[in-house]
């Protein structure tokens, strides 16, 4: 699945997309929600709304950073780039040279992108997405658009494997384990539905099952050090 598909396909935006087949018409129910059909905001004015008052503050982090990891089986020093978006209430740190970003907006939120491109050369297949709605969403709706019979997993023939809510990152409420066998290939992922100050979100990855110890800890790292605007140390 293309890495800008998950986020039209769980809201239905209706735009044009090769291969992407809408929720808008398949599962009118998941957006009728009187929630969801709320006035449109941004994820930071809502982030603001939630808040309080003058509470939004850019926190600053450095540009870049170098922390170990290991990678198939050796520990390297990995250098990463701040991931920071106005359009965005979060920063990230990101591989520096293994990622290409993106961010795209619609009435249905702002999803950020960042597409595995190791030696320079995208890979479509391998991808951490972060989705933020622009209208009020709880985590049970969530759970909804994404595990109900024409949600995002069933409609992308995403197989559900587990799922707890059991989760290292402390803005995660539930962790959904999948897996997909496509073009001969298996895929592995999982999505991450989040929550902050009220406001559900997601996040998810999706690759290749070979890529594991390569894909893994650098996907891991940008969640981990996923942070909201108005956090403090």
């Amino acid at each position: 699945m293309k890495p800008r598909q998950a986020i039209y396909l769980l809201l239905g935006i209706g735009l044009s997309i090769s291969g992407c087949t809408s929720l808008g018409s398949a599962k009118q129910s998941a957006t009728s929600d009187t929630s969801l059909a709320a006035p449109v905001e941004s994820p930071v004015e809502l982030l603001a709304e939630s808040a309080g008052p003058n509470s939004v503050t850019e926190k600053l982090r450095p540009d870049t950073r170098i922390m170990p990891m290991t990678i198939e089986g050796e520990v390297v020093e990995m250098e990463l780039r701040l991931f920071d978006q106005s359009a965005l209430p979060f920063t990230t740190y990101v591989p520096k040279k293994d990622f290409q970003d993106k961010v795209d907006s619609s009435d249905q939120g702002t999803v950020a992108q960042f597409i595995f491109s190791p030696g320079g050369k995208k890979d479509e297949t391998a991808y951490v997405q972060i989705f933020m709605p622009s209208r009020r969403t709880t985590v049970e709706e969530m759970r909804e658009l994404l595990l109900s019979e024409n949600g995002l997993l069933a409609t992308n023939n995403w197989e559900l494997v587990d799922r707890t809510d059991i989760v290292s990152y402390a803005w995660a409420r539930e962790k959904l384990i999948y897996q997909q066998r496509a073009d001969k290939t298996d895929y592995f992922g999982s999505i991450y539905i989040g929550d902050y100050r009220g406001r559900s979100f997601y996040a998810l990855t999706h690759y290749p099952v070979e890529y594991g110890d390569g894909f893994e800890p650098r996907s891991t790292i940008m969640l981990e050090n996923l942070q909201f605007r108005d956090e403090r140390s």
